[in-house]
């Protein structure tokens, strides 16, 4: 369906008279759980459509409906895992196979190299996600509950540091200091917006991915999509002698995913499928080349100081064989 046409159909849904009208709070109580979530993900929908097509009345209309909304949409909390680990595994695999073939090396050695590298590599990234965010975790765990420690035994020395920053915003110190105040009634809420304004840490919330959860699913992204690159090699290297076919069947697989991932992206931000899906194949093709080039060049200096060598023991078991016939005779 058309941007255009899902915002029509949800004004539509959304603005029909009902016979006993009620608020956002009543709505959610009265909801069973899975229409929530349903309700949730069709509003997220229809708020994009209307920010995509610039239609302020259909955001009213999206807002008024209900009091729920979920920025991101379902998934959005391991897009930066799913992307950065398809990514990466989808190009370094290619790499390896562009600059084998770049080399003129054999499909054993496509194979052999391409594998090592696809399961050290992407342990080594999933593990890597589980690290860093594990650390950025306890990091951030501690600073909240030194925040929270200061707040239970200075108060007022808090809400006096909140005040000051909210003044640096443009605020005057009386409309500052009612905001603040009125939301230290809220400890929690309280500490929690201190991380963000003074630290600039989102608190972790309990309901986020564990770190574990990103680490595993950066693996899986990286280990699906790097495969694909060697796809054409393992399921017709056995029946196809041709090199040159097999690399030009790994560099279309290795396009159509790069350009496949691209266009996923896009359901995360602004940008348009197309347009996502060329820059992330643009970039793809940049690092293959560079390192299909690199493989070339490579092969040539070797293959040059293989022939030097040659030369030069040839050039000395000459010279000992003149030697050895002037001391004979």
């Amino acid at each position: 369906m058309e941007l255009n046409d899902r915002t029509s159909s949800y004004r539509e849904a959304t603005t029909t008279p009902s016979a006993e009208p009620a608020d956002g709070a009543a709505a959610v109580e009265e909801t069973p759980a899975d229409t929530v979530v349903e309700v949730k993900t069709g509003r997220t929908n229809a708020a994009q459509a209307a920010f995509a097509n610039g239609d302020v009345d259909a955001s009213r209309a999206v807002h008024a409906a209900m009091a729920l909304e979920q920025h991101g949409g379902t998934g959005s909390e391991y897009i930066k895992a799913i992307v950065f680990g398809g990514l990466d595994g989808i190009i370094t695999t290619f790499a390896v196979v562009a600059s084998v073939k770049g080399a003129d090396l054999g499909t054993n050695v496509v194979l052999i190299m391409g594998f090592a590298n696809l399961i050290a590599d992407g342990v080594s990234m999933g593990f890597g996600e589980f690290l860093s965010g594990d650390a950025e975790n306890r990091y951030i765990k501690q600073e909240r509950s030194r925040e929270q420690w200061e707040m239970e035994n200075s108060p007022q020395g808090e809400i006096e540091e909140m005040i000051e920053l909210y003044e640096g915003k443009g605020f005057s110190k009386e409309d500052a200091k009612t905001i603040i105040e009125t939301m230290a009634k809220n400890e929690k809420f309280f500490v929690d917006h201190m991380m963000v304004e003074e630290l600039g840490m989102m608190a972790v919330d309990d309901e986020d991915p564990s770190p574990l959860q990103q680490g595993g699913v950066m693996f899986g992204s990286f280990m699906m999509f790097g495969f694909i690159p060697l796809l054409a090699y393992v399921a017709f290297a056995s029946v196809l002698e041709d090199t040159d076919a097999l690399f030009g069947m790994a560099c279309a697989l290795t396009a159509v995913a790069l350009f496949g991932l691209g266009a996923f992206s896009s359901r995360f931000n602004s940008s348009t499928w197309y347009s996502q899906g060329l820059w992330v194949l643009g970039n793809g093709t940049t690092a293959s080349a560079i390192a299909y080039g690199v493989g070339m060049g490579v092969a040539m200096i070797v293959d040059d100081e293989v022939a030097v060598a040659v030369c030069d023991n040839a050039t000395i078991t000459g010279l000992l064989n003149d030697t050895l016939s002037a001391i004979v005779e």
